[in-house]
This record gives C-alpha cells, sequence and structure tokens, in this order.
C-alpha cells in the first residue's frame, strides 16, 4: 500500500512519536497534524516534546521536531467528524484519547491501552458514551517511542490492508515485541559465530559459508586447514591456530575467490579423504 500522504488526529504522547517515526519511511511524502491542545509540563516526561516548547500548539511543536524528515500541515483544531473538513489524503490515523462515535472518515484508529497497541479498522463504530482515555499503566517515554515504531511499520505493511477491507481490530501485547528479539539474540549467539560479511567485497560469491564457520575455525584450532578451490590441483593451506575469529576464515576465504574471478560463485563443502578433512570451494552452477 502507497502511503505518501498521511493525516495524524492526536499527536499527543503516542500519535506524536508515530508521527516521527511516519515521518521517516521512505513512502511518506506528506504529513497532515490536527490537534488544539498545547504541551503541557506533564507531556514533556513522555512525549517527542522538550522543556522548551511547553505553552506551544502541540501541532507546531512537532511540525518543528519532524519537519526536516517530510513536509508537515498542522491544523490547530479539534477534529469532529462530518463537520472538520480534511485534505484528501491516503490514510487518515486517529491517536485521541478519546473514545466516541466513528463513521467512516477515519482509517485507523491507534492506541495502547494498558501494554496493549490496538489497530482499530473498523467504521460505523457506535459507543455507549464518549470518555477520555489514559495509560492505565505507567508506560516509559521508550517504550511508547518503540510501540509507536512498531505501528508504523504496519501500517505501510500488508496487513494493515487486511485488517482495513475485514473491518477487524486487532491487538497486540507491547512486552512480545521485546522478547522476539531477545530470544533472536540468544539464537544467534547459541548457534552462529562473530560473522561479519559486510568487510569483505566477494563474501557474496561465498554460498553455504555460515553453516561451515564454526567447523572449519575447531578444525583450525588442531591443525592446518587445506583449501582446494573448484578442484583445482594446487591446495592453499591456513595455518594451525591462524584463525582468531570469523572475520579471518572469511578474509582469507574471500582473498582465494578474488584469485578466480571467472567464476560467479562458489559452495563452502568440508570434505574427508584418507581420514583427513579439508575444505573445497566448488563453483556453484545454479544445478540442483
Amino acid at each position: 500500500m502507497s502511503l505518501r500522504k498521511i493525516l495524524v488526529i492526536g499527536v499527543g504522547s503516542f500519535g506524536g512519536f508515530l508521527c516521527k517515526h511516519l515521518s521517516e519511511l521512505d513512502s511518506v511524502e506528506q504529513l497532515y497534524i490536527v490537534d488544539l491542545d498545547c504541551v503541557e509540563p506533564k507531556n514533556v516526561r513522555n512525549s517527542i516534546y522538550s522543556i522548551s516548547q511547553v505553552g506551544e500548539y502541540k501541532v507546531d511543536a512537532l511540525a518543528h521536531n519532524i519537519q526536516d524528515e517530510v513536509s508537515v500541515m498542522a491544523f490547530r483544531t479539534n477534529y469532529e467528524e462530518g463537520k472538520t473538513t480534511l485534505p484528501k489524503v491516503d490514510l487518515v490515523i486517529d491517536c485521541r484519547d478519546m473514545v466516541c462515535d466513528r463513521g467512516t472518515e477515519i482509517d485507523v484508529r491507534l492506541y495502547i491501552s494498558g501494554r496493549q497497541l490496538i489497530i482499530d479498522c473498523r467504521k460505523n463504530v457506535k459507543c455507549h458514551r464518549e470518555y477520555q482515555g489514559a495509560y492505565s499503566i505507567n508506560l516509559s517515554k521508550s517504550e511508547i517511542s518503540k510501540a509507536a515504531f512498531f505501528a508504523a511499520q504496519i501500517l505501510e505493511s500488508e496487513e494493515l490492508t487486511n485488517l482495513r477491507h475485514n473491518n477487524l481490530i486487532q491487538t497486540i501485547d507491547l512486552d512480545v515485541i521485546p522478547e522476539a528479539l531477545y530470544r533472536s539474540i540468544k539464537e544467534t549467539l547459541d548457534n552462529k559465530s562473530d560473522i561479519l560479511y559486510e568487510v569483505f567485497d566477494q563474501t557474496n560469491r561465498i554460498q553455504r559459508l555460515e553453516e561451515n564457520i564454526q567447523p572449519i575455525m575447531e578444525l583450525n584450532k588442531t591443525k592446518d586447514v587445506k583449501v582446494l578451490v573448484s578442484e583445482r590441483p594446487e591446495c592453499s593451506v591456513i595455518p594451525k591456530g591462524a584463525l582468531n575469529n570469523s572475520s579471518d576464515l572469511i578474509e582469507k576465504l574471500t582473498d582465494m575467490v578474488k584469485e578466480h574471478s571467472d567464476f560467479m560463485n562458489f559452495l563452502v563443502v568440508m570434505k574427508e579423504r584418507n581420514g583427513e578433512a579439508y575444505v573445497e570451494l566448488i563453483e556453484e552452477t545454479g544445478g540442483s
């Protein structure tokens, strides 16, 4: 879904951070922000606003904070559906802490309830009563900003299109996001070595490198590692104990690859001959 122009209603703590993260998306060219409130001292602790902006309209302060990233148009007004005239945009987002009836103007309502991020794409919503919301749990500025960052990624995804198409509401536990990250990091620490691909120009020519780094490193602790390149008769040798980390191995393999520019890609394969393990870089042809 292409989001060039986005309108955000309510730019308090969550809405302000959301606008900041939306302004950093490559697709977004114009942000329209709607709010009548001014920055108060109590807002500074958990919002994008600074103490020097207390007393300013939130839309003006926010426009100043993000205008280097994207074009911003500020509206100092309270939004009332059917009464407030909105510009034509690709997406209308409501981040107000106000629960009220909604018709069809708002595309998605985004807010935090407890430790849940709520993505409400329903239309024609009727509430029993209107009321002002509040964070029931004391979230830190960092947590609110992270929730807004995650919401900005969802807004640009196909998932939002599906939620809107089906008129659905989705809740996301904010505690799940860091847990998933920590779990991913732990898996990396448990299963991978310290791989630094970006250092070497030719590394992308070597396939199945990742899964063979650790075995080669272990072999080099006790003996020289012989390396054959594409079945050529000459054999390169990595001296015993020469590999202190994965970068050393990758550098040596990429140097060998550079000498064979007539081949595009290589597969790293651990082999054994006469009871002796060695490494072979086999020309990768794309065959199965």
